[in-house]
């Protein structure tokens, strides 16, 4: 469902832009089904809708000429109003077309063997895979009936044109001459697959360096290396250095986690790199070396090599290696037909964030400080793994970390540091649990207590006894908001009083995609669109209309609903093409008080925290994500994946 549907849906009609152009035949497919429902549209519409034309614009141009939106929409290029491809993007999205991206296009390594590069670069196009009994490729010019039967007898499948710029057409066709340049003598032509995938997060020569060292690994293994030992063990062998380059690479484009995946027979690995929460492709490997990568990566984390049938965990420092300072949490994880993947998570040591980058509202912020200063109580950090509590804590231990105080802190694994902290690193092998880094601590004079998760009924109840008896308790749960933060720890059996009277606040959280402050394009809304803002703001709480207008209006610093201006997803080079750049925060944050604290003893339900919070003053993640949206801060799909 694409942006325009999803406003529509929930009575928002703005002319928003879709999804950005996909990158598989698995997402192709999808978004083929989707247009199938979605109603036809005008080129007028689809003008509109994709941002390239105004409605002012077009009413002065079907005054001048009625026909020009019809059967004269080329003399649109003549008059430089817009250019070619814009004009086949927009007759594509009125066919009913998908759009693609035909550089990150995860192509299946057969498709260019079915259409060559030559003949693709003949016709302009590229080959993107068969799926459904049908042959997809992408074209700038897809409406093109004559383009589609000269590709179908050179071919002998049945051709579906879609949609693609002639730039990433060009690129993508570039990319793959090169990486067919550089595969090595004696190395058969049916793995094209083996090459870099993301040229637009990474300069060409990168790209080719990388492919340079495939190359290597699989010149070293054809001249009789065949040991897995003896191929990844040499220090000066390619596949040493193709590792380490896509470590530094994964590093230097901010990946959070690599990806591993084997695949049986002769198909390839796939190498994927996750940032800012998605996963893009990075690396192509041919069968014959995803053995040597897996017990490379299993040889700098010290791990069995010759073990394949149990989960494994184990850590890399990347400066033993040649590297930075790093340190990589490797998980290798047995699948069928004997292969192994792996996931590496990067752990980059790293100074605290301050309060202000964060992306708090200024009241949050406020909040967040008034927290932080207490003496004792109890603080917990609340959501999903990977929603930033680690980092939000650290940045609370930041504002109080003075030479007055001694803060003590549990964590697994230690990833962020500062001078100052006593910092303690988890190991259950040995007994060095959070409950007992917890009963050591209190031993050991602190003012202040960072515990990593509280996950047992015994690391909860050292955590609010300390906090009743002088200190100040940090901690994370995993749970969906703050009001159900609450009711877990009680039903791990805390005792209510006590649990009452420790607790300071919980901030809930999430991580979304922030909009790329370069190529984000403003959008005004009207006043109905602003009434249905307002019906979402206020959905599933006890906040009338008129408080929600009022606080949709004072986050946007406007007076009238005319006024607000968002920001939709485009894409450009620094955002490759996505439209998103970094991540931001939305935040959730219950402040105890003795309405709360009258319900937590009673042992009251989520929904009643909620509603006596949201009196109280508290933004719930619903509502933060929206004032963002009218901020101009995130767009609209990213406001709902924090809340629904």
């Amino acid at each position: 469902m694409d942006v325009t549907q999803q406003m529509s849906r929930n009575g928002v009609h703005a002319p928003l832009p879709a999804l950005a152009p996909v990158q598989s035949l698995a997402q192709l497919l999808a978004v083929m089904e989707l247009r199938r429902h979605e109603p036809v549209i005008s080129l007028r519409q689809a003008l509109e809708q994709m941002h390239l034309l105004d409605a002012a614009t077009l009413d002065a141009l079907q005054a001048e000429d009625p026909g020009l939106l019809r059967s004269k929409s080329r003399e649109l290029v003549g008059r430089l109003v817009i250019t070619e491809d814009d004009l086949e993007r927009s007759l594509a999205r009125v066919a009913g077309l998908v759009e693609v991206d035909a550089v990150r296009f995860d192509v299946p390594p057969e498709a260019f063997q079915v259409l060559h590069v030559r003949e693709a670069r003949l016709h302009e196009v590229v080959p993107l895979g068969e799926a459904e009994d049908r042959f997809f490729v992408a074209s700038s010019n897809p409406t093109d009936e004559t383009l589609r039967r000269q590709l179908c007898n050179l071919t002998g499948r049945a051709i579906s044109l879609v949609w693609a710029s002639r730039e990433a057409i060009e690129l993508r066709l570039d990319l793959q001459e090169s990486a067919g340049a550089s595969a090595p003598r004696g190395v058969p032509p049916a793995h094209p697959g083996a090459h870099a995938l993301q040229p637009a997060t990474g300069s060409r020569s990168d790209a080719q360096d990388i492919e340079l060292l495939v190359s290597q690994a699989l010149i070293e293994i054809s001249a009789g290396q065949e040991h897995e030992e003896a191929a990844s063990a040499s220090e000066s062998s390619g596949m040493v250095r193709m590792v380490k380059k896509m470590i530094d690479d994964a590093l230097a484009r901010e990946a959070s986690d690599i990806h591993v995946e084997t695949n049986p027979g002769e198909q390839i690995t796939l190498i994927r790199f996750r940032r800012d929460g998605d996963l893009e492709p990075y690396l192509r490997l041919p069968a014959r070396l995803r053995a040597s990568l897996v017990s490379r990566i299993k040889i700098m984390a010290r791990l069995d090599i010759a073990e394949r049938r149990r989960p494994q965990d184990g850590k890399i420092n990347f400066a033993e290696f040649g590297g930075p300072k790093l340190e990589l949490r490797v998980a290798v994880m047995p699948t069928h037909d004997g292969l192994e993947d792996v996931v590496l998570r990067l752990l980059a040591t790293s100074k605290p964030i301050p309060l202000a980058r964060l992306g708090l509202q200024a009241r949050d912020e406020d909040t967040f400080t008034r927290l932080s200063g207490r003496s004792f109580g109890l603080i917990l950090a609340a959501g999903p793994t990977g929603s930033g509590k680690t980092t939000t804590l650290h940045s609370m231990l930041a504002e109080v970390n003075t030479g007055e105080r001694k803060i003590w802190t549990a964590e697994d694994p230690i990833e962020i540091t500062q001078p100052g902290l006593r910092q303690v690193q988890v190991n259950p092998k040995i007994g060095v649990t959070f409950a007992a880094a917890m009963r050591g601590f209190l031993r050991a004079d602190p003012d202040i207590i960072m515990i990593g998760e509280i996950r047992d009924p015994e690391t909860a109840k050292i955590a609010i006894e300390a906090s009743l008896t002088g200190h100040l308790v940090l901690s994370t749960l995993h749970t969906n908001s703050a009001s159900e933060s609450v009711v877990r720890l009680l039903d791990l059996g805390m005792d209510p009083m006590n649990f009452a009277d420790s607790l300071v606040g919980i901030v809930a959280q999430r991580l979304v995609r922030s909009l790329c402050p370069h190529c984000a394009e403003p959008h005004r809304l009207a006043e109905g669109q602003f009434d249905r803002l307002v019906a979402e703001y206020i959905e599933r709480s006890t906040l009338s209309a008129a408080e929600g207008s009022k606080r949709l209006l004072a986050a946007a610093g406007v007076e009238a609903p005319g006024q607000i201006v968002v920001r939709l997803v485009k894409g450009c080079e620094k955002c490759s093409g996505k439209g998103y750049k970094g991540r931001m925060g939305i935040y959730e944050i219950l402040e105890n008080n003795p309405v709360i604290r009258e319900l937590i003893q009673k042992h009251a339900r989520p929904n009643d925290l909620f509603d006596a919070a949201i009196a109280s003053g508290m933004r719930s993640l619903r509502h933060d994500a929206l004032e963002k949206l009218v901020q101009g801060k995130i767009d609209l799909i990213q406001a709902r994946v924090a809340y629904l």
